[in-house]
């Protein structure tokens, strides 16, 4: 396959333009329309469609951050129709009376600029209440349905998931006149067997569980989103660019797409319509931060451990590098100030000895071991010795009578 020849491709830095296609096939969106069901997304969607049209009141969606969660719920309040009001709040540090009006904002209640200077701008959480408890009201009688979708509710505090729990708390006539959809990541659990949430996790009644796609999965992800973008035929990707795709982004959707849109950035500065892993590679290495690449000519044959982790929510801190030479200077030091102190010790020993002929060492100081006693020949060979280097003339010197 050749790279497009129109001269404005060619000029034009950004990939798109480069690949023919008409959007950004991996944008960091929750755009329906992209949304990928894998085996996990299709379990995903098919429980928690089934809880909404059963007006189940309480459901649970837990996944990794970037697992698809808000772009899974966006998918599912679309194909529920018209008759559909639905709000999805992404602000997990809100108060209650913050997460009422913003609630009667996305269902076309007030404006923004009512909420700020109206008559609910300065509402308490039992007035706002009521004001959403009457609308909801309204809603039943037409046959419509409320579904709110609030994400990030691991951060949430305990008193608005408390509040939360008091919304689910509206009826008529034995039917649940709003429903709410509480996505988060998987810390939520805990949250939610405090003894606090006790109530509240009482009311869930239905779990549903958000897992990484597979590495066949990462594969069809990809080619799916550039099929929406409209450019399915216009860029290949090597099957071991797919496999280090999949192995860094961990399957995460978000990853996958922070990853590609760089490897085809990288793609386009080459002029390359297939895909190859030193791409991946030298993207996964400037999104950790890397100082500039290689030469294109060069091969490329180191990447961070997890460069992803490194430039996408992070677990690995810089300071790493760092403590690992620390940690290495200090073992040099011991090394060799064991070895010095064995040397040293060696030396004085040695210094600290007597020398008998043909006996061990007698030190001067604690043995380390019994050291016999010389005899009496050894002695008076000794001593003869020593008389003839000094000139002294033969006969063996007498031993003192109390010899150790």
């Amino acid at each position: 396959m050749q790279p497009p020849d129109s001269l404005k491709s060619l000029s034009d830095p950004i990939y798109e333009t480069f690949y023919g296609l008409k959007e950004q096939p991996f944008a960091i969106s929750t755009d329906p329309k992209f949304l990928f069901l894998s085996a996990p997304h299709r379990r995903a969607y098919d429980d928690l469609m089934t809880g909404l049209t059963r007006d189940e009141s309480l459901l649970l969606l837990t996944g990794e951050t970037g697992s698809g969660k808000t772009t899974l719920c966006r998918a599912i309040i679309a194909s529920l129709g018209e008759r559909t009001f639905s709000s999805v709040l992404h602000q997990p540090y809100m108060t209650g009376p913050e997460m009422l009006r913003l609630m009667l904002r996305d269902f076309g209640m007030v404006s923004r600029e009512e909420l700020r200077r109206g008559s609910l701008a300065n509402a308490d959480v039992p007035h706002l209440m009521e004001v959403v408890e009457n609308f909801l009201r309204s809603l039943s009688a037409i046959q419509a349905r409320a579904i709110v979708v609030i994400d990030e509710a691991q951060s949430l505090s305990p008193t608005v998931l408390d509040e939360v729990r008091m919304l689910t708390a509206f009826e008529r006539d034995g039917r649940r006149l709003i429903q709410i959809v509480l996505c988060g990541q998987p810390m939520l659990l805990n949250t939610l067997k405090t003894e606090p949430m006790y109530a509240l996790n009482e009311r869930i009644t239905r779990r549903v569980v958000l897992t990484p796609l597979s590495t066949p999965e990462v594969e069809s992800y990809i080619y799916h989103r550039l099929a929406i973008a409209g450019g399915a035929d216009a860029v290949t990707f090597q099957p071991e660019a797919l496999r280090l795709i999949a192995d860094l982004s961990r399957g995460l959707p978000r990853r996958v797409n922070v990853l590609t849109d760089r490897t085809l950035q990288e793609g386009r500065m080459v002029s390359a319509t297939t895909i190859s892993a030193d791409m991946v590679k030298r993207a996964a290495k400037s999104l950790a931060g890397a100082p500039p690449q290689p030469a294109l000519n060069e091969e490329v044959t180191d990447v961070p451990d997890d460069p992803m982790t490194m430039a996408i929510g992070g677990e690995r801190k810089a300071g790493g590098f760092l403590r690992m030479a620390a940690i290495a200077v200090v073992a040099i030091g011991v090394l060799l100030g064991a070895g010095y102190w064995y040397y040293g010790s060696q030396l004085m020993s040695s210094m600290a000895t007597v020398t008998l002929p043909g006996r061990a060492v007698l030190p001067t100081s604690k043995p380390a071991h019994v050291v016999p006693i010389p005899t009496d020949e050894e002695l008076t060979a000794y001593f003869r010795e020593m008389r003839w280097l000094s000139g002294s003339g033969g006969g063996s010197p007498e031993l003192p009578d109390n010899r150790d």
